[in-house]
């Protein structure tokens, strides 16, 4: 016999006294309990006990801010920019002055408006005071009256187009970069500058279809400005869109951001971090969930003996799967030893420990 063959030989010998040994270990050395089932005859599965938990889902997305309040202001007639009042990034008060136009011609008109009504005024008395009374005098008396409302129409339209000579804030806010000049020609259709209200931030996002029912106006959520990702700052949810995006499949959401401090800009991204706490359900591991026609379904022993308990799979969890079924908590669910079973069979069980001896019959 040559000496490669003699080697292959030792070789061939020493693997199955390993796999002999292995099979010894797990089957017959394994454990008490493997043992006493080899010894009785009847199925070993191993179990574990089902566990109630909450159903807690977390979901990540990504919103865009909108100041709670915006304009893009314009002039309501058309002039020569005389005077800008402001600078980029000031805080504005309600009414203020932004921008005038050339209003010369206005001011002249409303002075000479101002000199009739008062002309008209002075007439008026003087007429209440010398007329005597009868038909012609209730006449001549009328009209100065009309006269009178007359002058002061004009008057009013004069004061107000002065007023459009000079763009104000609608409300507080910070004003933007402007690109007029002194000087320049404007129209109604130049846009003279942004207003924004950031006393507090719109973040709008998207919440997929399948979570969309479970978020409402006020619920609490965090969010991080991709600008200070290390910030979190709590909002709450302020709007809800009322009909699911048959593209997207999902739903418009704005969040309200306070922002005492104006730290945070209209336009930008964040990542918003939303949170939910469903029902309570029993969690089991997944390798115990199996398949049929019918469904999903585990096996439960009770009493010794395997039921076969349908079940719905409501979510996975790194390796366990929270099911919706007729279990309670305490249940001893099936894990190892599946393959076989049949329903009212005669069953013995042993707790199931990740890397213990597997279950087997004999």
């Amino acid at each position: 016999m040559s000496m490669r063959l003699q080697i292959l030989i030792v070789t061939l010998l020493a693997a199955i006294l390993a796999v002999g040994w292995w099979s010894f270990d797990i089957w017959g050395g394994g454990g008490a309990v493997a043992k006493k089932a080899k010894r009785s005859g009847t199925t070993l599965v191993l179990v574990e006990k089902a566990v109630l938990t909450d159903d807690h889902i977390s979901l990540t997305l990504v919103g865009t801010g909108k100041a709670i309040r915006s304009a893009q202001l314009y002039p309501a007639v058309a002039g020569e920019v005389r005077q800008i009042t402001f600078r980029a990034e000031q805080r504005v008060k309600k009414g203020q002055a932004l921008i005038r136009l050339d209003d010369k011609h206005q001011r002249l008109k409303v002075r000479l408006m101002e000199v009739a009504t008062a002309e008209a005024r002075r007439q008026l008395r003087r007429m209440q005071k010398l007329t005597p009374s009868g038909y012609a005098a209730r006449t001549r008396l009328d009209t100065a009256q009309t006269q009178l409302d007359l002058a002061q129409l004009r008057l009013e339209q004069a004061n107000a187009e002065l007023h459009d000579r000079t763009i104000h804030a609608p409300f507080a806010g910070v004003v933007g970069m402007t690109d007029l000049n002194r000087g320049d020609r404007v129209t109604a259709d130049t846009m003279a500058v942004t207003l924004d209200d950031r006393s507090a931030i719109l973040v709008e996002f998207t919440v997929p279809e399948a979570h969309a029912g479970r978020i409402s106006v006020g619920d609490t959520i965090t969010v991080r400005p991709w600008s200070t990702p290390e910030t979190a700052i709590e909002g709450k949810i302020a709007a809800l869109g009322s009909r699911i995006d048959r593209t997207t499949r999902s739903l418009r959401v704005q969040a309200r951001i306070e922002n005492p401090n104006d730290r945070l800009r209209p336009g930008g991204s964040f990542q918003v971090l939303l949170a939910f706490k469903g029902g309570a359900y029993p969690i089991v591991r997944e390798v115990a969930v199996l398949w049929s026609r019918d469904g999903a379904y585990l096996w439960r022993i009770a009493g010794g003996r395997a039921e076969k308990v349908h079940v719905r799979l409501v979510r996975r969890d790194k390796g366990r799967v929270l099911v919706d079924g007729p279990l309670r908590p305490g249940d001893l669910i099936v894990v190892e030893g599946v393959q076989g079973l049949r329903l009212g069979q005669k069953v013995k069980t042993a707790p199931f420990r990740a890397g213990a001896a597997k279950a087997g019959t004999s």
